[in-house]
């Protein structure tokens, strides 16, 4: 196969952090150097927002930062790089499930999550979508303050190397953009692959012919409407572009000051009074315990799933709940865990009288040609192998107002519902305050034609997709037991809110009006599940139940940047309430989840972040 391991180097040289040589690179590093080691700053998740973290604040070479990652790194497998060999299975956490679902028939639901250096920018579909302009603002107003749309742009476009599409390809493929919303100086390849299935004009056709408009760029705030999908792809080779390469390996050969661990789980944070200063991590294969100092922060980028873990068993979260596991209580923090957020999905299958061939199944379907498109690929990097197995490039966001002429009814069925009904009996008041205020703002955001409730897409092969994006339905973290090392308890508190249900409803009906369409109809599309049969709202809603998927791997939001008073867990700089030298960063600081994929949020939001920690300790910050 063309693509090798990367390899690491490890070369021992003069540079001095603390009395201790941290070596000529930046270097993946035992646990014997790590606890003979202190830093200025330790990240607890090498993620996304960790490795952007850790590349900004190690630009200046007296800063010294730890990584502590749970998973191991990838060995440049095809599967990761190739978009058309995708095959996340082997880098997410294993045996991770969510407790029974009651909205959901009971049932119990995988939780996708990235195990791997790079994380989620790792495992994902590639899609890099900015959130609407409506998503930022509205985190503002539930204490984000300085990360509205306008704040948060000049990262997006620093993080963010865009590669304009060839003029054939761009009028092919339906594409548009704005250059003034776009960077062209960033770490991460942002491009559009040079091939899309035939069928895909037919979907953008039924869209159009529903009314569905094109924005001129979904990147510029708009993110409203049909278009074509940008990919975090590297045009030059038509490659995976992740956070491993963009913030770790394209800065090894300079970075003496910026460590990683890999395999070994953070299992707490290390206290004295209520200033945090360091960690306690645990190695995976042997469970030895060992503690590391950080001399200025220690910053929890762990996801949605394992940051509230960690905070829980370091101390902060619930006091009574602390108390009940035998956890000394650092700081009472009821919203730590709580608020949790996902895109839930829906696959709706299809037979075909006459589709066109080749599609997106046919990959899986035929392996001559298969076969033909990975040979393609490897000799001159064209063809569906450059597409994310099982996608193509056409995609619909919809405001509520466009998916259903009932939406001002949705909206008032929710604000006219008593929301501690769908909290737990003893849920913090100030818990159940945020998620009074939340529910006003989806409300707004439900008769608004600018704030994405859903989405569409065909993969021109057998299945649709759907995503509810914009859910009233609250879950929640907690822990299974103080063992860092086992899963904690994760309920997506899906369809908890009937709203929710009549949202998805609204958008299956919106996809069987696209179907509808000459240009799908020439197709011969039967739909087999939910089934062309089922019409009625109750035959729907019953059938919805035991088809929706709670997670599109966009868990967030359980340490949420929000006022204290609202159950907030993080001030608008990040820092816990109620400590210092904490901060959390990444998905789960969201208040409201946006309405696209998060992966180009996240790299937008760790750039800001890392500016403002650099501007508190005085240390030179580059212009985004």
């Amino acid at each position: 196969m063309f693509f090798k391991a990367l390899i690491l180097l490890n070369i021992v040289a003069n540079f001095q952090v603390n009395g201790y040589s941290l070596g000529n690179y930046a270097r993946v590093v035992g646990r014997e150097t790590v606890s003979n080691t202190s830093y200025d700053f330790i990240i607890a998740g090498g993620g996304i927002a960790g490795l952007t973290l850790a590349d900004r604040l190690t630009e200046n070479p007296n800063t010294s930062v730890l990584v502590v990652e749970y998973g191991p790194f990838d060995q440049g497998e095809a599967t990761v790089l190739i978009p058309g060999a995708y095959n996340p299975f082997p880098y997410l956490w294993q045996n991770i499930f969510s407790t029974p679902q009651a909205g959901l028939n009971n049932a119990t639901f995988f939780a996708p999550m990235g195990a791997v250096v790079g994380g989620g920018s790792a495992v994902n579909a590639m899609f890099f979508i900015r959130c609407a302009k409506d998503d930022c603002d509205s985190w503002e107003s539930l204490g984000g303050t300085g990360w509205g749309w306008d704040d948060l742009l000049p990262y997006y476009k620093k993080s963010e190397n865009f590669t304009r599409p060839g003029p054939a390809a761009a009028r092919d493929y339906n594409i548009s953009w704005t250059d003034a919303v776009h960077g062209f100086g960033g770490p991460v390849q942002a491009s559009y692959p040079p091939f899309n299935y035939a069928g895909d004009k037919n979907f953008w056709d039924a869209a159009t012919a529903v009314g569905i408009e094109a924005p001129k760029d979904p990147n510029d705030g708009s993110a409203i409407g049909l278009f074509s999908l940008l990919k975090a792809l590297d045009p030059r080779n038509e490659t995976r572009s992740y956070a491993r390469i963009a913030h770790y390996d394209m800065v090894i050969g300079s970075r003496p000051n910026y460590h990683l661990l890999a395999e070994n789980v953070v299992s707490k944070v290390l206290f004295k009074e209520k200033k945090a200063i360091g960690i306690e991590y645990m190695s995976r294969s042997t469970g030895a315990i060992s503690n590391v100092t950080a001399n200025k922060e220690v910053i929890i980028a762990a996801g949605a799933v394992h940051a509230p873990q960690i905070l829980h068993l370091s101390g902060i979260g619930p006091k009574a709940y602390l108390q009940g596991l035998g956890i000394n209580t650092i700081v009472d923090l009821p919203g730590v865990g709580q608020n949790l957020q996902d895109h839930m999905t829906l696959d709706i299958n299809y037979s075909f009288q006459s589709n066109i061939e080749p599609n997106a199944g046919t990959l899986l379907s035929n392996t001559t040609y298969d076969a033909e498109q990975l040979a393609l690929y490897e000799s001159s990097r064209q063809g569906a192998y450059t597409l994310t197995r099982q996608t193509a490039q056409n995609f619909i966001q919809l405001a509520l107002g466009n998916a259903t002429s009932k939406y001002a009814s949705i909206a008032s069925l929710a604000q006219s519902e008593n929301p501690a009904s769908f909290l737990p009996a003893n849920t913090d008041p100030t818990v159940l305050a945020g998620y009074v205020a939340q529910r006003k703002i989806l409300a707004q955001k439900y008769t608004s034609f600018g704030a994405p409730v859903g989405s569409i897409s065909w993969n021109t092969g057998p299945d649709t997709t759907i995503y509810m994006v914009k859910p009233f339905s609250r879950g929640s973290i907690t822990l299974n037991t103080t063992d860092p090392l086992a899963n904690p308890l994760i309920d997506f508190g899906s369809l908890k809110d009937p709203v929710d249900l009549e949202v998805v409803l609204a958008l299956v009906r919106k996809n069987r009006e696209l179907m509808a369409t000459p240009p799908m109809q020439v197709l011969g599309p039967t739909e087999l599940s939910p089934g062309a049969n089922l019409t009625t709202d109750a035959q729907l809603k019953t059938a919805l139940r035991g088809l929706i998927n709670p997670s599109n791997a966009h868990m967030c939001c359980t340490a949420a940047m929000m006022d204290r008073e609202l159950g907030g867990v993080v001030d608008e700089e990040m820092k816990v309430y109620g400590v210092t030298g904490l901060r959390v960063a990444g998905v789960s600081v969201f208040s409201l989840i946006p309405g696209s994929a998060p992966q180009a949020t996240v790299y937008g939001m760790a750039e800001k972040l890392a500016d403002t920690i650099k501007k508190q300790y005085g240390i030179a910050v580059s212009n985004p």
